[in-house]
């Protein structure tokens, strides 16, 4: 069955292509080749404009010695046809080493990504941020069925000293680093089913605002299933416990979800996301926000080649204001809605061509001026990316 195939077989030995000691797939995507009609999600006089974005990427694999290496490195160029100061070059790379011994696996793997995009749901402007991380860790296998997995996690994000956003400068608010310290518990319940706690201890530090200092606590049980499983994906619901050391700040303490799941029946596939945690915002008196993000998508395979897919979205950012006491009951939100569908035609395993259209909206309970709406038509082409 394709979902056994795709749970067993090791992609060092399936790469497309080979070069001495070295496996890989290369991969293009053209996506968003379209029309925006509000290019910069205003709320008076939307502007549109012909975009795309497109650019390459390739997955690496080696086996030297009994280790494994597995590194995937990629650009994008976003392309305006009018608005050319839009136009940017962004790149991610990501690579991980593990070396697998009699009970023990340590790794290391790092990232580094540089773009000039969007940064989550809030920040309407592309600004140009780079982020790095690096992560040493093991994992430690207590017999056949049980292990757990220890890690450390230094990240960094920085934004350009000279973007800003509605007035605020973004490196002087956002610039932090995040220690997170790992404990993973995995036990496995059937060949496809995984049960996983995480626990993560969490430090942000920033570099000019110190508003927004906070440690927290996250405890996330869940379980991984694996492609053969009804449902397949990752389901993680816990809590969070997230204290700032600023006394004004007020604390949270409640449910963190993160949800990726995909269910296929006969020629119809559901993918269910939902992700609930904090961020960090820009403003000086809201310091961080609780986002709700969730998602439903439904592909209906009509021929071997045709596919229809519809999907929508809900985000909500319920922000936590500044008080004398550190705790308030005024949470003001932004609330963000899309929908869309459109057509996928496979013209090869690995060669998708779609069109599809989205409309997206947003409305805030705190200025008006973060209102907007817009409709997004656009084709897409991928080769070398498993639809």
């Amino acid at each position: 069955m394709p979902a056994a195939a795709q749970d067993t077989i090791d992609p060092f030995e399936t790469a497309r292509f080979r070069l001495g000691p070295v496996r890989f797939t290369p991969a293009i995507e053209v996506t968003s080749l379209g029309r925006d009609s509000n290019v910069f999600n205003e709320a008076d006089d939307p502007k549109s404009d012909t975009t795309a974005a497109f650019g390459p990427a390739v997955q690496l694999w080696m086996r030297p010695g009994s280790t494994r290496l597995t590194a995937k490195l990629g650009g994008q160029y976003l392309y305006f046809k009018d608005y050319d100061n839009q136009r940017a070059w962004n790149t991610s790379n990501e690579a991980r080493w593990d070396v697998p011994l009699a009970r023990f696996t340590p790794f290391i793997e790092g990232s580094y990504v540089t773009s000039r995009d969007r940064q989550g749901y809030e920040i309407d402007s592309r600004s140009r941020r780079r982020d790095d991380s690096v992560t040493v860790g093991t994992g430690l296998r207590l017999s056949g069925n049980t292990a757990f997995v220890v890690s450390a996690r230094r990240f960094n994000a920085k934004y350009d000293e000279t973007e800003s956003f509605l007035g605020t400068t973004l490196a002087e608010a956002l610039n932090r680093r995040e220690d997170t310290a790992r404990m993973q518990f995995r036990y496995e319940l059937t060949p496809f089913t995984t049960l996983v706690v995480e626990t993560d201890l969490v430090r942000d530090r920033f570099e000019l605002s110190q508003l927004r200092d906070t440690d927290s606590v996250r405890v996330m049980p869940g379980v991984e299933l694996k492609p053969l499983a009804m449902i397949s994906g990752r389901v993680f619901v816990g809590y969070r416990q997230f204290e700032p050391l600023t006394p004004s700040v007020p604390d949270y303490r409640g449910v963190v979800a993160s949800v990726d799941a995909t269910y296929v029946r006969n020629s119809t596939r559901f993918q269910a996301k939902v992700d609930r945690d904090l961020a960090f915002s820009y403003s000086a008196t809201r310091p961080y926000y609780a986002l709700l993000d969730t998602g439903l998508t439904v592909t209906q395979r009509v021929t071997q080649a045709w596919e229809i897919v519809g999907r929508g979205s809900r985000q909500s950012l319920t922000y936590r204001e500044l008080s004398a006491g550190g705790r308030t009951g005024d949470f003001p939100s932004d609330r963000g809605y899309a929908y869309g569908g459109g057509i996928g035609y496979l013209v090869a395993e690995t060669l998708r061509l779609g069109l599809d259209a989205n409309y997206y909206t947003r409305r805030s309970e705190i200025e008006g001026r973060r209102d907007f709406e817009g409709l997004r038509m656009f084709g897409s082409i991928s080769y070398g990316i498993r639809p």
